[in-house]
């Protein structure tokens, strides 16, 4: 075991947690008890009583909780392998299973709201724009998409517990199945639905006959309108290969569901952060991902902080996992991070207003003498007064106080925006976290977007983004629209910019395929790292015009010092036992009988990429001499090539393709076999592409394609094979991840061509990215910090950069919903008055008013030393007539302890 680097010693519930390691259990929570550390701890003590760190699962709501779980266990967690451990939230697991185990084609890409709302508004001939300005509209789009993942869940059998929103049908949409039900003679369940769903043109058309009055067919064809369209939406992403968040979650839980031959790997070892933020289907993803038995299975909550049913988050989920895990639920009553002033209007506040048995709140751990400042209700004559006040309030807290951060936590966007004006006039340089995310703006989706596609050329939607943002196309659904054409008859983008006149990438290799002899070739090797591993084995076979050229295989077998992984997955390395058998030859030697062997032949391998790397790589560190990009500068890649003519399948493994295509060869893992089984492929790919050339070519020369090509390769394709160029360059951090120098020098080209405006508050995800995100140790070059961090960085939002190491501001303007899972010093909560807090539509329904009561307490309980809730005494309404104000109800039982 060793040593806990922070000398961090637990409390006594604390230790109880960790302790737990056997079994399920439920934790419950509050702010400020030790829950990361506690957790990282458990991950200590399982690895200690011979839980592998692999078979461990850390699952978190946010991106943030997560990095900060792992930055805690690589601080404090020192053994070999601890990287192992899996941590991150809901979705990212579920985009990393999905994609990891080819259940979903390896071109499929994730889509996030804005891209599907620009789908359904060129589904529903709506202009983009109009529909982002346009709240009812959003909503109205919301609902079909919402609708698209319901009659999936139909459609599948979900349970009913299970479905994500089911509120997207109201009572009339209900009525309407109803009656379509009794007039067609029907039993009205999930089969008729689903029939419904599937045929709605038959049942409009129905809807016209007899049988039903005016108001019911009104009621009929909105129902029916809205299934088409969610219908629609539905058959263009299967079309594009698009998946959006919810489809992460759904597809998840069929997939694990449908395992019945334990075929895909499950965690014995489970802590789940946050629960009470995640759905019924996220649990039962989870519940899965344990396998029928697991060791132990933590989860963790505070049903306080529960605020986001908005988003299928439900508080009977604390009540269910209470039963299951009865016997087994722990509290952490002893908070570390807030004095006993601070702690007594927590508890007090969760005693009276949330209903929280005070024998289960926690006691604090020290106190601190007060200056007389520390908790205030601020008030001001009117709204405008109260946002000049509150911003002065926090210049105040800031000049004083300057080793400080203040939170100013607000209601709603528009609130955030007044007072972050007010900071900026006043000068106050502030971090603002509402409204547009940084990271949904459409210039660093554009950002992102070239970096997408450099690690994954055939990348649909960062294509579409790309090309709308250096203005090839006015509107992203003309710009998806050109994509899918070229895709539909195997034309990569990146065909576009890589190739001058009308060639592509089929066309180099038929050319190649008729002209040439190719090499053929694979390598075995000690691991995955291009850079530091070796090649134990390369082989190759000459080909010519389709057939192998007699007596042209070698097999050469190479010495070395790294130790040879035992294991592939689940089955043994083959290598092992073959090198007993074979002569092990000397690496230079063998490298340059290889590269005498090839001479001026084209090489192929299946996965180029990564076997023409490691060999350029091996090349160079037995000191050859041989410069193999300029001895080889063009290969090819059976692997991109069999993605561009069979896209529908889900993965494009030699095992695989030679199952699904009808292939001769075995994929055995010996490079020898490995190069015959692609030779099959490669005819096989020759035989399809031939008879699409003539297509390609002609599509190319259309006048307008020519013209949208030609925009594109004069604004991008300099800029993209400088990038790809560079790729494997471990030499190109200097002063910040190559990552972040490739967007920046992306970004200033795209500003200097005044293709885009300069991007206020860009420097935050550059800083942030370098400080926070990118290990340039672990991940020198760009193509290692694409593969590692492209996933993780496409689900980033603004709110992953509060606390960030990187940002130096002091001063943060936040709603109450990004702020939740953050801390700050002194914490300004605005405008706390009946109507908003609780909201006035909230007023008659008891579980809004609930949550509306749960999320004051997620807004003050943010505050570490400070706390000021601050309020207006009058306010005009939209008639500008003028009304008494009043603080909101929720500070009753509180102002008693408020100075």
């Amino acid at each position: 075991m060793n040593e806990n680097t922070r000398g961090w010693m637990p409390d006594a519930c604390q230790q109880e947690v960790i302790d737990a390691q056997r079994g399920m259990h439920l934790v419950l929570a509050p702010p400020g008890c030790g829950k990361t550390q506690i957790l990282t701890e458990r991950i200590r003590k399982a690895h200690d009583e011979g839980v592998a760190f692999e078979d461990m699962l850390c699952l978190t709501f946010t991106n943030r909780a997560a990095r900060g779980m792992a930055d805690r266990i690589s601080a404090n967690i020192t053994d070999e392998g601890a990287a192992d451990v899996y941590v991150g939230n809901v979705h990212r697991f579920c985009s990393r299973f999905l994609f990891s185990n080819g259940i979903v084609a390896a071109e499929s890409s994730v889509i996030d709201d804005e891209d599907a709302l620009s789908i359904l508004a060129r589904i529903m001939g709506d202009d983009e724009y109009d529909i982002t300005v346009n709240n009812r509209r959003r909503r109205e789009y919301a609902e079909v998409m919402q609708l698209s993942v319901f009659m999936y869940q139909i459609r599948h059998g979900h349970p009913k517990e299970l479905r994500i929103h089911p509120e997207c049908l109201k009572m009339e949409d209900i009525s309407a199945l109803r009656k379509i039900c009794e007039v067609q003679r029907m039993t009205f369940d999930a089969k008729a639905m689903t029939d419904i769903y599937d045929n709605t043109s038959f049942y409009r058309e129905a809807s016209d006959g007899d049988g039903y009055d005016y108001g019911t067919k009104a009621m009929i064809s909105t129902l029916l309108r809205k299934m088409s369209l969610a219908h629609q939406y539905e058959e263009y992403k299967r079309t594009n290969r698009l998946l959006d968040f919810e489809d992460l979650l759904v597809m998840t839980y069929d997939t694990l569901k449908a395992d019945s031959t334990g075929e895909y790997c499950r965690y014995p070892w489970i802590q789940v952060d946050e629960v009470q933020d995640l759905n019924r289907l996220q649990l039962a993803i989870i519940d899965e991902l344990g396998g029928d038995s697991p060791l132990a299975v933590m989860y963790l909550g505070d049903e306080q902080q529960a605020i986001f049913s908005f988003m299928g988050a439900k508080t009977e989920t604390l009540g269910m996992l209470k039963k299951r895990c009865e016997g087994n639920i722990h509290h952490l009553n002893v908070n570390h991070r807030s004095p006993a002033y601070m702690l007594d209007v927590f508890n007090t506040y969760a005693s009276k207003v949330l209903g929280i048995d005070s024998s289960l709140l926690p006691s604090h751990s020290f106190d601190v003498e007060r200056s007389g400042d520390e908790l205030k209700i601020l008030s001001s004559e009117n709204y405008d007064t109260e946002v000049r006040d509150v911003a002065e309030t926090a210049e105040k807290l800031f000049r004083k106080y300057e080793d400080q951060t203040t939170a100013v936590i607000v209601n709603a966007n528009r609130d955030a925006d007044l007072i972050s004006t007010e900071l900026t006039e006043h000068g106050i340089s502030h971090f603002k976290v509402s409204g547009s995310d940084l990271f949904s703006s459409p210039e660093v989706k554009l950002l992102l977007a070239h970096l997408n596609i450099l690690a994954n050329g055939n990348n649909f939607i960062a294509w579409a983004r790309l090309l709308k943002g250096l203005k090839v196309f006015a509107q992203n659904s003309t710009a998806r629209r050109f994509v899918r054409g070229l895709l539909d008859r195997a034309i990569s983008p990146s065909d576009l910019v890589e190739y001058d006149a009308d060639g592509t990438y089929l066309q180099e290799f038929v050319s190649v395929y008729d002209n040439s002899d190719i090499v053929v070739f694979d390598t075995e090797t000690t691991g995955l790292n291009v850079f530091e591993d070796d090649i134990v084995q390369i082989a190759a076979v000459k080909m010519r015009h389709g057939k192998i050229v007699e007596g042209s295989a070698l097999s050469l077998f190479i010495a070395t010092d790294r130790e040879i992984p035992r294991m592939l997955g689940d089955v043994e390395n083959p290598i092992i036992e073959e090198m007993r058998h074979h002569e092990l030859l000397d690496r230079k030697e063998a490298l340059l009988r290889f590269m005498d062997y090839v001479g001026d032949s084209a090489l192929l391998g299946h996965n180029a990429d990564y076997d023409y790397n490691i060999l350029e790589n091996n090349l160079k560190c037995c000191g050859s001499g041989v410069e193999l990009r300029k001895r080889c500068p063009r290969y090819l890649d059976s692997l991109r090539l069999v993605r561009l003519l069979e896209p529908e399948l889900k993965e494009h493994k030699l095992k695989y393709l030679l199952a699904v295509l009808g292939l001769e060869g075995s994929n055995s893992h010996l490079a020898d076999e490995d190069v015959m089984a692609t030779c099959s492929v490669v005819n096989h790919c020759y035989e399809k592409a031939r008879t699409m050339i003539e297509e390609q070519r002609r599509f190319l020369n259309e006048r307008r394609v020519a013209e949208y090509v030609s925009t594109l390769r004069r604004r991008y394709a300099e800029l993209y094979r400088r990038a790809r160029q560079t790729m494997y360059d471990r030499g190109r951090n200097e002063g910040c991840p190559v990552f972040v120098s490739e967007m920046l020098y992306f970004y200033n080209h795209l500003v200097d061509n005044e293709t885009i405006l300069p991007v206020r508050n860009l420097d935050y995800i550059l800083d942030f990215l370098s400080a926070d995100v990118i290990d340039v140790s672990e991940y020198p070059s760009l193509a290692e910090q694409l593969g590692r961090y492209m996933m993780e960085i496409n689900t980033f939002k603004e709110a992953d950069l509060c606390n960030s190491a990187s940002l130096k501001e002091r001063i943060f303007v936040t709603t109450i919903h990004k702020a939740k899972g953050l801390e700050f010093d002194n914490v300004i909560v605005f405008d706390a008055i009946e109507g908003r807090i609780p909201n006035f539509f909230s007023q008659n329904n008891a579980a809004m008013l609930a949550e509306d009561a749960r999320k004051f307490y997620v807004a003050i309980s943010r505050a570490k030393r400070r706390l000021y809730v601050s309020y207006c005494t009058t306010r005009r309404d939209y008639h500008n007539e003028q009304h008494r104000q009043y603080l909101t109800r929720f500070m009753m039982p509180l102002q008693k302890l408020f100075d």
